[in-house]
C-alpha cells in the first residue's frame, strides 16, 4: 500500500502541474475563459477520480542542505589543532560534516495541494468573468477608490472620469456590450461544465462581486452634488436607472441559466 500512495502521489503532483501548464499554454492561444474553465474542469475530474480510494497523499521529503557548507570548510581549514582521527565528537571531520551538512524536511499533501490549486482556479474564473461583465465599470469603481482613498471626495467630484456625461456614456456602453460577454461566458460554461450545480457555485459569486459593485459606483455618483461636473438631478436619474437595469440583466441572465440547467 505504501508504495501505491507513493505512486499515487507523484502521479496527482505531475498531473496538477501539467493541468496548470496547460492552462497556461491555453491561456495564451484561446483567452482567459477558456484558460479558465478548463483547468477548473480538470482540477474537478482529477479529484472526483481519486475520491474512490482511501488513501492519504502525504509524504515527507527529505534533502540536504549544502547551504553552511562554505563556512564549514573555512572553519575545518582555520582550525590549526583540529583532530582528524580522534574518536570522540571532537572530530574534525565529524564536526565538518555536522555544521556543513543539515537535513531539510519538507511535508508534501497532494490531496491539499489539489485541493488549493481548484480552489484558486475557481476564485480566477470568478474574477475574471466579474471583470469581463463589469467591463469599464469595474475600472470606474478602482479609479473612484484611488481618487477617495484619504478619505475625502474633494478630488473624485473634480475628476475627469466622474464627469455626469461620461459616466453615462460609459454606464451606455457597459450594458450594449452586456449582452455579448452574457452569451460567451454561458456557451463556454456550457462547453467546459456539464454539472449545472457546479455552474451555480460558479455564476453566484459572480453576481455577488457585479451587485456590490455597483453598489459602490451608485455611492461614489452620490457623493457627486448637482451643477459640479455636468451632473444635474435628471442625469443622475438616468444613470442609476442604467445601473439598476445592468444588474436586473446580470440577475435575469444567471438565474434563467440556473433554471434551464
Amino acid at each position: 500500500p505504501r508504495v501505491f500512495e507513493d505512486i499515487a502521489l507523484s502521479a496527482v503532483q505531475a498531473c496538477t502541474k501539467s493541468l496548470k501548464d496547460g492552462s497556461s499554454h491555453i491561456l495564451r492561444a484561446s483567452g482567459q475563459i477558456h484558460a479558465d474553465l478548463f483547468l477548473v474542469k480538470h482540477l474537478l475530474i482529477l479529484r472526483e477520480q481519486l475520491s474512490p480510494f482511501d488513501i492519504q497523499l502525504r509524504s515527507v521529503e527529505r534533502q540536504l542542505d549544502f547551504s553552511e557548507a562554505g563556512k564549514a570548510v573555512s572553519r575545518f581549514l582555520a582550525n590549526r589543532n583540529r583532530r582528524l582521527f580522534s574518536m570522540s565528537t571532537e572530530n574534525a571531520l565529524v564536526t565538518l560534516l555536522r555544521e556543513g551538512v543539515s537535513v531539510q524536511e519538507s511535508s508534501v499533501d497532494s490531496k491539499r495541494d489539489l485541493e488549493d490549486c481548484l480552489r484558486s482556479a475557481c476564485n480566477d474564473f470568478i474574477e475574471h468573468t466579474t471583470s469581463s461583465l463589469l467591463g469599464p465599470i469595474s475600472r470606474f469603481v478602482d479609479q473612484c477608490k484611488n481618487a477617495s482613498s484619504d478619505g475625502s471626495t474633494d478630488i473624485l467630484r473634480k475628476e475627469s472620469f466622474m464627469n455626469g456625461i461620461v459616466v453615462k456614456g460609459m454606464f451606455g456602453n457597459a450594458y450594449d456590450n452586456l449582452e455579448s460577454e452574457l452569451g460567451n461566458v454561458s456557451t463556454q460554461m456550457k462547453l467546459y461544465l456539464e454539472n449545472s450545480s457546479t455552474q451555480s457555485i460558479l455564476l453566484k459569486p459572480v453576481v455577488r462581486k457585479i451587485t456590490r459593485a455597483l453598489e459602490e459606483a451608485r455611492r461614489f455618483i452620490d457623493e457627486v452634488p448637482n451643477d459640479e461636473n455636468d451632473w444635474d438631478t435628471e442625469l443622475r436619474d438616468e444613470v442609476l436607472k442604467s445601473a439598476s437595469a445592468f444588474e436586473t440583466r446580470v440577475k435575469a441572465a444567471t438565474s434563467t441559466k440556473q433554471g434551464s440547467n
